[in-house]
């Protein structure tokens, strides 16, 4: 006889007040059906705004005001839990039902050490006190693969790697020995030798534990090395669902061939991704006459755009009364070339230098021993005021945050030309037109220039990014992590709109 499942849902519904007077609504689910067994790892996939948090947050009798629960059926270990009180929820939080948060930083309180909040997560959900419940931390952590755990209970959690504070997330919701845990997108602000360190904790917790697991996730990669089954999501409704290997292996829907088709292969170089893509680099645009009318510097056809020679950086950690001066070497004797056309990868683990080396080329770093050779001229040597200027107005930078790179007092508009006119590059009375041509141009609505950037979606924040850096006619563009924050068919549509634009352009 078959045991029955650790949790089912069917026909789920919920729904957004949607409008001015909220008398429409919007579906975040449309009749959702859901089954996961005990020790089962399932995954749940979709773009932002699938319906895929909605799920968790229903579980748990989470659900954000003016969000309501239409109809449908939600059962735990045989219990319904529809129409639960608050306090029948919070039996079940923490102690049957654990959270992982998104960004382990948010999820740990800053003020608090790491020992005093799995211990007070202990003592909220187990009988154990006082020394006992310290020495379980322990325990709990150096299960989650957490090294030197005595010692990390002392510390707090800026001291340490977001790795390190996702395993200890990790801990604090098996604390009490759950059934089952929600994982909302745990590893997407790691590195992926850091996520996969932390999916194969999660993998053992669960296995050793016999712990269900939801894994909520954009991420292909992720789903392809944890899950054991896997239903996908569009727009709050299921469209696939099958055992992990079949659906990555042989989608059977539209949506799923799309986004199997935004996962970048390593074995293959693709000149674009094969996406039916909706917000397209638009060719017809006035903004792309504006950026082929740029006059620049010529140089010898034989010199790279960018050299970078014996590039190294040395931070230098203050002194206090405790602790003398200490030095920190970020970039050691880094060179490279890059020619004008070409794409140059840089990539590493977080605290390799990445971002240090960019910063040093585009000047917002001091260059502690090497040099940049721009354009044939070294940037250290540059004394010329205006000669200075230029070069560095021609080298601009896409950011990896494209909610933090923008002004959110600012239109979309204002945020594309507001270096140009301070600068004095354009006349305020053609700098709203430039920047409606300039969104067109990266696929979003002119009129949305007049939008704030609360108003967008991740992706077409990066794309004003986008629009931004190319306000300036630059030679080079310096990608900072540019798709590390969105979902993968999103990522894929930016990466074919900066190949489209680099083409058409001729830019880094």
């Amino acid at each position: 006889m078959n045991n029955p499942p650790l949790l089912e849902i069917n026909n789920l519904n919920v729904t957004y007040p949607n409008g001015s007077q909220g008398r429409d609504e919007l579906k975040a689910l449309d009749q959702i059906f859901l089954k996961l067994s005990e020790g089962q790892i399932t995954g749940i996939v979709g773009e932002s705004g699938a319906g895929k948090s909605t799920i968790g947050k229903a579980v748990l009798g989470l659900l954000d005001s003016p969000a309501r629960l239409v109809s449908g059926e939600i059962r735990f270990l045989g219990n319904s839990l529809i129409g639960l009180s608050e306090a029948q929820f919070e039996s079940l939080r923490g102690n049957q039902i654990g959270y992982i948060y998104q960004n382990p930083m948010t999820a740990l309180n800053p003020v608090l050490t790491i020992g005093e909040q799995v211990i007070e997560a202990i003592e909220a959900n187990t009988d154990m006190k006082g020394q006992s419940a310290q020495e379980y931390a322990i325990q709990l952590l150096e299960r989650a693969d957490v090294s030197f755990a005595k010692d990390r209970l002392q510390k707090y959690p800026h001291q340490l790697s977001g790795g390190l504070c996702q395993r200890i997330v990790f801990a604090i919701a098996i604390a009490a020995k759950p059934k089952l845990i929600i994982a909302d997108e745990p590893t997407t602000a790691l590195d992926v030798t850091v996520q996969k360190s932390v999916l194969q904790t999660l993998i053992k917790l669960s296995k050793e534990e016999r712990i269900a697991i939801i894994l909520i996730t954009h991420d292909i990669g992720v789903i392809s090395e944890t899950c054991d089954y896997v239903y996908v999501l569009r727009h709050g409704k299921h469209v696939e669902q099958n055992a992990t290997n079949n659906v990555l292996q042989k989608p059977e829907q539209d949506y799923t061939k799309s986004l199997m088709a935004s996962v970048p292969l390593i074995d293959k170089r693709l000149h674009r991704f094969p996406l039916n893509e909706e917000n397209s680099f638009d060719e017809s645009s006035t903004g792309l006459n504006y950026l082929q009318e740029k006059q620049t510097i010529q140089e010898s056809s034989n010199k790279p755009l960018l050299e970078v020679r014996n590039l190294s950086k040395i931070f230098v950690t203050p002194s206090s009364l405790l602790k003398s001066k200490q030095l920190f070497t970020a970039v050691k004797g880094v060179s490279f070339n890059v020619d004008r056309g070409e794409t140059v990868g840089i990539v590493g683990e977080s605290g390799s230098g990445k971002t240090t080396i960019g910063r040093m080329i585009l000047g917002l770093e001091e260059i502690t021993d090497g040099s940049v050779i721009y354009r044939g001229k070294n940037l250290k040597e540059l004394v010329d005021a205006a000669e200075k200027r230029a070069h560095c107005l021609s080298m601009q930078c896409i950011f990896q945050d494209p909610y933090s790179s923008l002004n959110p007092r600012m239109t979309a508009g204002e945020n594309i030309t507001y270096g140009l006119r301070v600068h004095k590059m354009i006349s305020p009375g053609k700098a709203k037109s430039l920047a409606q041509d300039l969104m067109a141009l990266v696929g979003l609505p002119s009129k949305d220039a007049e939008k704030l950037p609360h108003a967008f979606s991740g992706g077409e924040r990066q794309r004003i990014g986008i629009a931004r850096a190319l306000s300036y006619r630059p030679d080079f563009i310096f990608c900072d992590e540019p798709t590390s924050a969105l979902d993968v068919s999103v990522q894929a549509n930016l990466l074919n709109l900066l190949k489209d634009l680099q083409e058409s352009l001729l830019l880094k």
